[in-house]
């Protein structure tokens, strides 16, 4: 239970509902590992059916999912290419590095979420020499959590698509909240996997599971991944308890997601009439909003809102996040809005 009356920290804190543990308590399972639980299988397919792909793997967590993703995709010694603000680089304890042997060469990205295509073809111009790490793989993320959530259409996912293909490079998609820019773009989840060797999607951010992750892609590598899994210590037994839960987000969960995108639309534009923070509401696409505190610490406005009932978490020294959930309510966005408001006043 959340110490906060409305805890906007992350969509991390959402708890699942009692129709999701109803579904968990009763679900079909059998040893995971062995390829036998029913649940897990069902939820692998359904999966990489809906991302388009051949195959899947039911992961413990997003995090892994990733190191598991650019294991496969990269080989020891290589680098791979992210954003400067991704978070396979800054909020995986340097995994590449550490269980791949794989180093991170970092992009800053633009506004809108992408680095810029012709930074990412120049960098890839030097892989053909031997004195530079071989770079064969691009890492992108959507929706881009640290840019306060932006959604990335297909249409600038292609211009880096095309960069890739001329040099040979794979693609690589941290989707850990793709349901969401899926739900905000309008369009088949599908659509915005197109081109990538291999997406990562999450369960226990917007959907509200506790725990879970799926890792789709071809059947050579989500097989390999599963090798991966194991060196990693991730696989589990029974997991069709958890499984459950994500066919149940899947049931009735999703659709709930554009709710969670006007109640950070409601926040932004109330952070926006304080007399001391700014935000800028045209720039919320999801479920997350950035704040500015200019000219005062992001730490001591986190404090300050704490002591009100909000949760929240600093960005920066001058910004802070808010994110929406399911495990929220009208009520609640409208007091953390009155609080943002006026806050300062």
């Amino acid at each position: 239970m959340s110490r906060f009356r409305v805890d906007l920290r992350s969509d991390t804190v959402s708890v699942p509902s009692l129709g999701m543990r109803n579904a968990m308590a009763h679900a079909d399972v059998g040893d995971d590992v062995f390829g036998e639980d029913p649940t897990v299988n069902a939820l692998e397919e359904r999966v990489a059916r809906m991302l388009g792909f051949e195959r899947a793997v039911f992961m413990p967590s997003g995090t892994m999912s990733n190191g598991v993703a650019v294991r496969v995709l990269a080989e020891p010694g290589d680098e791979v290419i992210c954003g400067s603000r991704s978070h396979v680089y800054i909020y995986e304890g340097a995994q590449a590095a550490l269980n791949a042997g794989i180093q991170l060469h970092r992009i800053d990205e633009r506004p809108e979420g992408l680095p810029d295509p012709a930074d990412m073809d120049s960098a890839l111009a030097r892989s053909d020499d031997i004195h530079f790490a071989p770079r064969r793989l691009i890492c992108l993320e959507n929706t881009h959590n640290t840019l306060g959530g932006r959604v990335i259409p297909r249409e600038r996912l292609d211009a880096v698509k095309t960069v890739a293909e001329a040099h040979g490079a794979r693609l690589f998609l941290d989707g850990a909240r793709l349901w969401h820019a899926a739900v905000a773009l309008r369009c088949d989840i599908a659509e915005l996997c197109e081109g990538f060797s291999m997406v990562t999607v999450c369960f226990s951010k917007g959907l509200g599971c506790p725990v879970g992750s799926v890792l789709a892609g071809g059947a050579e590598n989500v097989d390999r991944a599963r090798w991966f899994r194991k060196r990693h210590g991730g696989g589990m037994r029974q997991a069709g308890i958890l499984a459950a839960a994500c066919h149940y987000a899947l049931d009735h969960n999703l659709k709930r997601l554009e709710r969670t995108h006007t109640w950070a639309k409601t926040l932004a534009r109330a952070a926006a009439a304080s007399p001391i923070l700014e935000a800028d509401p045209e720039n919320v696409e999801s479920n997350i909003v950035l704040v500015r505190s200019p000219g005062i610490s992001s730490e001591s406005v986190v404090a300050t809102l704490g002591t009100l009932g909000i949760g929240c978490l600093t960005m920066g020294p001058s910004s802070l996040r808010l994110v929406t959930h399911l495990s929220l309510a009208d009520r609640d966005v409208r007091y953390a809005a009155d609080i943002l408001a006026t806050f300062g006043g």
